[in-house]
C-alpha cells in the first residue's frame, strides 16, 4: 500500500477510518460491524438480555447505554470485584443491571434518579429480573444524596451518567467517596463530538469539555478516554 501522507497518530484511532477499513468490501459497515461483535462477544439487545418495562417518553435506543458500553461495565466489575457501586442517571436500569449482575455476592449498587417516572420504572425492572436485593434506587437530587451518604463507606466503583451540565460538580462530590485504587467512569464524554470543539455549540457539551479538562488536570490518576459509543472515559483513583 502507497501512503500518500505521512502517518499520523490519529489515522488508525477508530474502525471506520480509511486505514482500519480499507479491505470491507460490504454495504453497511457500522451494520457488519456490530453484527460481528455482537455475535462473536456473544451480545444480545437489551429487550432479550433482561426482562424490561419500557419507557413510553423516550426509547432504549435514544436514550440507553449500547450493549457493547454495558458489557464493558460488566466487564469492569467483574474484572475488579467491585463490592460497592454508585450510580448518577439510572434512565431504566440498564447499566445499574448490567452491573449489578457482575458483583460478587453480598454486592450493593445504589442507583440515583432524579426523575420519578424512570426511578418509578427501574424498581419494576430490577424486580422482574431478580435484582432488587442487590440494586437500592434512590430518587431525588444527587447532591443531597450523596451528601447524606455515610463517608466510612467508600465505593469501589462510581459511573456518571447525569446531567452533563454537572459533569465536573458530580466528580468533585464523589471524588472522596471512592476509596484508593477505585475507579470513577463517566459516560458520553465525547458528547456527539461537542466536546471536541474549541468552543462547544451546546449547554451539555460545555459541561462535558469541563469536566475533560478537569480528568486532564488529575495527572495522579491512571485515566483513559475510550472512543467507544459517544465516548467513556476510566480513571483509578490513587
Amino acid at each position: 500500500m502507497m501512503m500518500s501522507k505521512a502517518l499520523t497518530l490519529w489515522d488508525k484511532l477508530l474502525p471506520d477510518q480509511p486505514l482500519n477499513n480499507e479491505y470491507f468490501a460490504g454495504s453497511d459497515y457500522y451494520r457488519d460491524l456490530y453484527d460481528l461483535i455482537a455475535r462473536t462477544s456473544g451480545l444480545k439487545p437489551a429487550t432479550e438480555t433482561f426482562k424490561l418495562v419500557l419507557s413510553d417518553k423516550v426509547t432504549v435506543e435514544e436514550m440507553a447505554s449500547n450493549p457493547v458500553q454495558l458489557r464493558l461495565l460488566e466487564l469492569i466489575v467483574r474484572l475488579t470485584g467491585a463490592r460497592r457501586v454508585i450510580e448518577i442517571g439510572a434512565f431504566i436500569g440498564l447499566s445499574a443491571m448490567s452491573m449489578a449482575r457482575a458483583m460478587p455476592p453480598g454486592g450493593k449498587l445504589i442507583t440515583i434518579e432524579k426523575f420519578d417516572h424512570f426511578a418509578d420504572i427501574c424498581r419494576k425492572n430490577f424486580a422482574a429480573n431478580g435484582l432488587s436485593d442487590r440494586i437500592e434506587v434512590v430518587e431525588g437530587d444527587a447532591f443531597e444524596i450523596i451528601d447524606r451518604l455515610p463517608q466510612d463507606q467508600p465505593f469501589d466503583l462510581a459511573f456518571i451518567d447525569g446531567n452533563k451540565e454537572r459533569y465536573a460538580h458530580y466528580f468533585e462530590v464523589l471524588e472522596p467517596r471512592v476509596r484508593s485504587g477505585g475507579l470513577i467512569l463517566v459516560d458520553d464524554v465525547l458528547f456527539h463530538g461537542d466536546a471536541v470543539n474549541s468552543r462547544p455549540k451546546t449547554e451539555k457539551g460545555e459541561g462535558v469539555k469541563a469536566f475533560m479538562d478537569l480528568a486532564a488536570s488529575r495527572s495522579n490518576y491512571f485515566r483513559l478516554a475510550l472512543p467507544i459509543c459517544n465516548g467513556l472515559m476510566v480513571m483509578q483513583k490513587p
